[in-house]
């Protein structure tokens, strides 16, 4: 059989995206949604033909020379083995859910084809992000993603907020994509080449004490290269993943569609520096230092935007907290050398949040727009089918069992609590804690969202008005919370290794080698202890919600207990007006006084307008006199400098 064209798997929806750009509202609603959905639909196809091929452990790669710098070669290339794989059938698979969805939620907006124009451009840059087999191309993808989440998050681009939003997510994300620029120049610096196949054979010669004596990093021993490279990386991630302290662009992501939301901020774009760690997973081996601040900064963002969402009151911002603290997990995964279980929860998450953040757009539908869940209530009897696939989800991502979340966010805390980190053996401890009170969380703000939104009676006008999605929504949303049962086959655990542990052993297989010494796991068996912790924490959490729910005057008195405490997380922890005030102001404050005296004054006043009022000036009083119109005077001009000219000749031969 002819290995696939891999080229085509991005290409089609990239197609649909000029096709849609191109002919705009001129092809006709119907149109636009055909064509829009079958671009999807087509490389869903595709990806699922080129994945039989790869099934049995092979890698797949085709590529061309693309650029040559020195003595650096960079080829156009995409490459499929099992992890690209995986994320590639995600991609496509809700993806197209997602478009189908939106025919029904963007039915009445003016401008279908440019939603659908970029929710297919942010598909194909997507899949360029996951099929690159060196960092340039997936740089390339990174890149597209950030570009497309700009546009998506800023579609009512007429309402100031929403672009203030856009912006946001847009500068954030620069900051990030420095970081990871950075670490691959440091990449071609220490190796000469930004191919992952190469990477990985030449990382496979490192001496963590070899000491370099040429190059840019000369004097350096080859480990702390490493691990300034991984930290590199990872602040791309932040970026990318919404992590501390880059997580702040997602919330307001929130100004977006909601099937943006949906497809873009929780199952895919947020999940591609996860992608790119686990990709990397060979290079992170070498560094325990590295792998240390990772986790640090997973467990740290999983527990504190769970805090946040426990205080917020709009819908979506519950679950765009919810899905920060959810990719923290995922990270902190990567931070103890549980690359499948990353993926296993970046699997799962991405079918019961898509699904939570799908209902919710259902329910702000019915609510002509509200979304501030205390203006809900009793909604679970208005829009069942919405209800049920929403009550499906929460259940998955609080880990009630036997849904998806409960194995997957299980494998990451097991994983932490077995891990011994030689270079840091405090850490699988507090990282095992600060897990686990980010899980309890968890179970508390959805199952509280849950019983906000749907259960007890409405709570205003538009509650009791509320109506049932149409039938393109809810088919989507029961697919998705179908996905959401039926994925916890990836993680479970089985006596020889969960299902997609085994099917990702040949990508991870030379990482772990590498990090059995590094981070010495010790073998239990089946994690019973865990199971019964998380099992005891899911069920605590939402046993807390439902009695503050059910009782007003408790819920009062832990609100008056948490006082200042329960006021800030309402406020995200003024994170944002402490950005605001440290950085945001003082560079307004310093671009401004660079734009006065340095743009308008110096650059336009003194060196643009200055010069030319100078020549304006000299020819108005110096040389416009001369220039009369009298013949005399330009005779005794002529005179005066035959004159001049005459004495200069004689003095010379004087």
């Amino acid at each position: 059989m002819q290995p696939f064209p891999l080229i085509w798997i991005p290409l089609v929806p990239l197609l649909g995206a000029v096709v849609l750009g191109v002919l705009g509202n001129r092809l006709g609603r119907d149109n636009i949604n055909l064509i829009a959905c079958a671009s999807v639909f087509t490389a869903l196809a595709a990806s699922a033909f080129a994945v039989a091929q790869v099934s049995g452990g092979a890698t797949l790669t085709q590529s061309f020379e693309w650029f040559h710098v020195g003595v650096v070669d960079v080829s156009w290339g995409f490459t499929l083995d099992r992890l690209s794989a995986t994320l590639l059938l995600v991609i496509t698979g809700i993806g197209f859910l997602i478009h189908v969805y939106s025919t029904g939620y963007m039915a009445h907006d003016p401008a279908p084809a440019r939603y659908f124009a970029y929710l297919n451009l942010f598909v194909a840059a997507m899949l360029v992000l996951v099929l690159g087999d060196n960092l340039v191309v997936l740089f390339v993808g990174w890149e597209g993603v950030g570009l497309c989440s700009y546009l998506l998050i800023g579609f009512w681009y007429q309402d100031p907020e929403k672009a203030s939003a856009g912006r946001k997510a847009f500068v954030v994300n620069r900051i990030g994509d420095f970081g990871f620029s950075l670490a691959v120049f440091a990449c071609l610096a220490m190796w000469g080449t930004v191919n992952f196949h190469s990477l990985i054979e030449q990382t496979a010669k490192v001496n963590d004490a070899q000491m370099l004596l040429q190059g840019v990093f000369a004097g350096r021993n080859t480990g702390s290269v490493i691990t300034l490279i991984g930290l590199l990386f990872l602040v791309g991630v932040a970026g990318k993943s919404a992590q501390i302290p880059l997580y702040v662009w997602l919330p307001d992501a929130m100004a977006g569609p909601t099937p943006v939301s949906a497809l873009i901020h929780a199952a895919t774009m947020v999940t591609a520096g996860v992608y790119l760690m686990c990709r990397l997973s060979f290079l992170y081996a070498y560094s325990g230092t590295a792998l240390t601040v990772v986790g640090a900064v997973g467990a740290a963002t999983a527990l504190f935007a769970a805090i946040i969402a426990c205080a917020q009151n709009d819908i979506k911002k519950v679950l765009a907290y919810s899905t920060v603290s959810q990719l923290g997990f995922m990270v902190l995964a990567v931070g103890v050398g549980a690359y499948w279980a990353a993926v296993a929860h970046l699997v799962t998450h991405a079918f019961f949040k898509a699904c939570l953040f799908l209902t919710a757009g259902s329910v702000i539908h019915g609510m002509q727009d509200e979304q501030d869940i205390r203006e809900m209530g009793g909604l679970l009897r208005r829009m069942p089918e919405t209800g049920a696939a929403f009550i499906v989800a929460t259940a998955a991502i609080t880990g009630i069992v036997p849904l998806s979340g409960f194995f997957s966010k299980d494998a990451i805390l097991s994983m932490v609590r077995t891990t011994l980190n030689t270079d840091a053996p405090w850490a699988p401890a507090v990282f095992y804690a600060v897990g686990s009170l980010a899980a309890l969380g968890t179970a508390y703000y959805m199952c509280r969202l849950a019983l906000l939104t749907f259960f007890g009676q409405p709570r205003s006008e538009k509650a009791k008005h509320a109506h049932e999605a149409t039938w393109s929504m809810t088919f989507v949303t029961w697919t998705l919370a179908a996905g959401s049962i039926a994925s916890l086959w990836l993680a479970l655990p089985l006596a020889d290794g969960a299902p997609l542990e085994r099917w990702l052993l040949p990508v991870f297989g030379p990482a772990q080698l590498r990090l059995s010494a590094l981070l010495p796991a010790t073998d239990e068996g089946l994690p019973w202890a865990a199971f019964a912790v998380a099992f005891a924490i899911a069920w605590l959490g939402a046993g807390v919600a439902y009695f503050l729910w059910r009782n007003a005057d408790w819920r009062a008195r832990v609100a008056k207990a948490l006082g200042a405490v329960r006021v800030a997380a309402e406020n995200k922890f003024y994170v944002d007006e402490f950005y605001q005030q440290l950085i945001v102001r003082p560079i307004v404050v310093s671009a401004r006084f660079l734009w006065r005296f340095i743009d308008q004054g110096l650059i336009d006043g003194v060196a643009v307008r200055g010069s030319a009022a100078f020549v304006q000036a000299f020819s108005r009083y110096a040389l416009r006199p001369l220039q009369n119109g009298n013949a005399q005077s330009y005779a005794m001009v002529m005179a005066l400098g035959m004159a001049a000219l005459l004495w200069l000749i004689l003095r010379s031969h004087a």
